[in-house]
């Protein structure tokens, strides 16, 4: 038997398996706030076969299922096998030692109750190459196999495919991190494990990480949250920038709707070259340079300077991003929707007369106010509403896509209980006004109609549903906290951190707006829109989804 095989057969039991399954039965709860919780662990085991879980391992694993006398000692028994395989499988320099590692990621997964979501390893440079020019991806959904064969699905181990390089460190920013989870899935493509994680919440800890694995709580002002998921991965020859909106726990990456931005490889910068070139057109590097310093953790000095020894020239969009604080002057700009309405009045234009209403889709609704001139109208839509247009005199129309009880009662999250949404019953109470505005979650076209939405976007729609001037992917949900608002005297109030990637035709196709239908003889690759056009008002008995209504399931 060899050494990995032998981990295996030593840490994973029957009977841990069983304490695993009956402590999430026990945890399973409901998110209660917005941007302050997450979801539960899942309560089933998903049992996946695969060509590499050969018959010698699985009985390697059934020999073993005596040695354990109680479910407690086989829990201490997995997070003891998971130290261990943390601390000794670092690194995977030979195709054989990958094979092993991805044999020992399914078997370990599949033990523990993970759901076990792969493809086949070194492919996935094709299938990103195909999605030039927007590289934007949308997450497999494991009960929707239509999800499974489109080009703009994606699992999280594709993300760290070595097909796109070998990585050699990580950084991830992110809401919530599952340490296990997120090590099998680099043990899954048998990609080198050091790493840096800030995050707001984590899962499973471990007493004793491996050294080369660093995790950083990131505290903040009361109501505050760390909601941002950026991943910067480093390979030999250069970086690559994915802008999520996803935790790094299973639950997010299994039946839910999540978007993605990947960015190009980029390279190092000669030696010689200043710290300010390899610039986009964008500012892309600037802008992630100064968010990354905004943290003021002595743990990103190492980041920020590989951030600018980086050559930024082929990305393509924004980043949009939020931090805590009170900001003033023309540092309001840099964040929020300052930031958004600032690259909007510079890059958009729309046609004369235009009435193109205003679409958000959001998986969190925060405190507006009494009607919808209290902040959404002021602050929010008024920074959307920043493009050059001629002739245009009132406001745009506003829509907004979240999820109806209907919706989530129809949704593979309900079988679970579980859920990403977060409204409350007493702050709709406070503003039904809002009801007018709503539209249901539907993605049939998609094959995402039950993959509840944690995705977050903002775009401007044609009347006839056909084009789109721009397209905001972000980890922001419709809230103050997250976009900020006006303190008078004081400044540009926001209590979130979070991140975002704008999309401009100008700077993408050279176009004055993006196609999202098919056209004859189109010269410009459909942009892909999560959602069904036209969209679907609630129906008269419905109403939007609470997370008190889940409590009255339990």
């Amino acid at each position: 038997m060899d050494e990995e095989a032998q981990a295996l057969s030593t840490v994973l039991t029957g009977k841990e398996h069983e304490s695993l399954e009956s402590d999430k039965t026990k945890k399973k709860s409901r998110e209660t706030s917005v941007d302050s919780t997450s979801d539960t662990e899942k309560t089933r085991q998903v049992s996946t076969e695969s060509n590499d879980f050969t018959n010698n391992s699985q009985q390697n694993i059934g020999d073993s299922q005596s040695s354990f006398k109680n479910s407690q000692e086989g829990s201490n028994s997995i997070t003891s096998g998971i130290e261990y395989l943390m601390h000794t499988y670092q690194v995977f320099d030979s195709k054989k030692l990958r094979k092993k590692a991805r044999r020992m990621a399914i078997q370990m997964m599949e033990q523990i109750g993970y759901t076990v979501m792969v493809v086949t390893p070194g492919k996935f440079a094709i299938k990103y190459a195909s999605s030039a020019p927007y590289h934007l991806f949308f997450t497999r959904v494991d009960n929707s196999k239509e999800t499974y064969n489109q080009q703009f699905s994606i699992i999280f181990s594709e993300i760290l495919d070595r097909s796109l390089g070998e990585i050699v460190n990580s950084l991830h920013l992110t809401f919530m991190v599952d340490v296990t989870w997120l090590y099998l899935q680099y043990l899954l493509v048998g990609q080198r494990t050091d790493m840096t994680i800030l995050c707001k919440h984590k899962t499973r800890v471990h007493e004793e990480l491996s050294k080369n694995i660093t995790i950083i709580k990131v505290d903040g002002q009361e109501f505050s949250s760390h909601h941002t998921n950026i991943m910067i991965l480093q390979y030999k020859n250069g970086i690559r920038v994915i802008v999520s909106t996803a935790g790094l726990y299973s639950a997010d990456w299994e039946n839910r709707t999540q978007g993605l931005w990947i960015s190009p490889h980029l390279p190092y910068l000669p030696e010689s070259a200043h710290p300010s070139d390899g610039e986009s057109s964008t500012g892309f590097k600037k802008d992630l340079e100064r968010y990354l310093s905004k943290y003021d953790q002595p743990v990103l000095t190492q980041w920020i300077c590989v951030v600018r020894r980086i050559d930024f020239s082929d990305v393509n969009v924004f980043l949009v991003a939020s931090v805590p604080g009170i900001h003033k002057g023309f540092e309001a700009n840099f964040w929020g929707c300052k930031k958004l309405a600032y690259v909007l009045s510079r890059y958009v234009t729309l046609p004369p007369d235009t009435q193109w209403p205003i679409v958000i889709q959001s998986s969190g609704v925060g405190c507006f106010g009494s009607t919808i001139e209290s902040w959404l109208l002021k602050d929010i839509i008024r920074c959307m509403w920043k493009e050059t247009s001629v002739g245009l005199k009132n406001h745009p129309q506003f829509q907004f896509i979240y999820p109806s009880i209907e919706n989530y009662k129809q949704s593979f999250d309900c079988q679970d209980l579980i859920t990403p949404l977060m409204y409350s019953a007493e702050i709709h109470s406070k503003q039904q006004w809002l009801e007018q505005y709503l539209y249901q979650w539907k993605a049939t076209r998609t094959g995402r109609d039950h993959a509840m939405p944690n995705i977050k976007s903002y775009t401007r729609i044609s009347s006839d549903s056909k084009r789109i001037p721009w397209f905001l992917l972000t980890s922001a949900n419709l809230s103050k906290a997250a976009w900020g608002s006006i303190k008078q005297y004081e400044g540009y109030s926001i209590r979130n951190y979070e991140a975002g990637v704008v999309f401009i035709p100008k700077l993408i196709t050279g176009t004055a707006t993006f196609p999202i239908e098919e056209e004859e003889d189109a010269a410009v690759p459909i942009f892909p829109i999560p959602y069904d056009l036209p969209l679907s008002r609630y129906d008269l008995d419905d109403s939007p989804f609470v997370n008190e209504f889940v409590d009255s399931l339990n």
